[in-house]
């Protein structure tokens, strides 16, 4: 009927930016990958951070979509699971054009971390933190009602490399932790 379709727009530039902000996190996954395997346990000193992919929201006044990682894709206002104490990397893209700014804060109301904001669609915005013990909430400073999700602490999402991790057999070639299952 109408020569504009936003939610066609809105869909397009998602998987754009999405593409991009996945693409960019995966190549830098994969360098440092190749840069540890002939250093032996030097991936171990490194610390979490280095194999970890972004969480990747997208944004618009109706609600944060979660994109990634896997356990959060497809849900509206996702509860974001995160370990304290650990530096996570949180990308949210402007879907609707809408001016958007992530907040995350405690149970008080206590402002912890912020993103910059956006009002241009199809834009990414990428914001570092490391998960306090305090952590409640994160929501949009200018649609704080429906764009508001909870914030778990625990074991955090499974964000790492899947080379080196025990306890999520996913079919990957991980031979230490058979050779461990098979021999308890």
């Amino acid at each position: 009927m109408s020569d504009y379709d936003p939610t066609r727009r809105t869909a397009l530039r998602l998987i754009g930016a999405t593409a991009a902000a996945s693409g960019l996190a995966t190549a830098a996954t994969a360098q440092e990958n190749e840069s540890n395997e002939s250093s032996g346990d030097a991936h171990e000193g490194m610390g979490d951070d280095a194999d970890q992919t972004p969480i990747i929201l997208a944004g618009r006044s109706e609600y944060w979509y979660g994109i990634a990682p896997e356990e959060i894709e497809g849900e509206e206002n996702p509860t974001l699971d995160l370990a304290a104490g650990t530096e996570y990397e949180l990308v949210w893209i402007n879907v609707d054009g809408a001016e958007h700014e992530l907040i995350i804060e405690t149970a008080d109301g206590e402002e912890l971390e912020e993103s910059d904001s956006s009002e241009e669609a199809g834009e990414a915005v990428s914001m570092t933190f490391e998960a306090s013990e305090d952590a409640a909430e994160y929501y949009c400073e200018y649609h704080p009602e429906a764009m508001r999700g909870d914030v778990e602490l625990g074991e955090g999402f499974d964000l790492e490399s899947h080379s080196s991790h025990e306890e999520h057999d996913h079919g990957m070639e991980n031979n230490e932790s058979a050779d461990e299952n098979s021999s308890e």
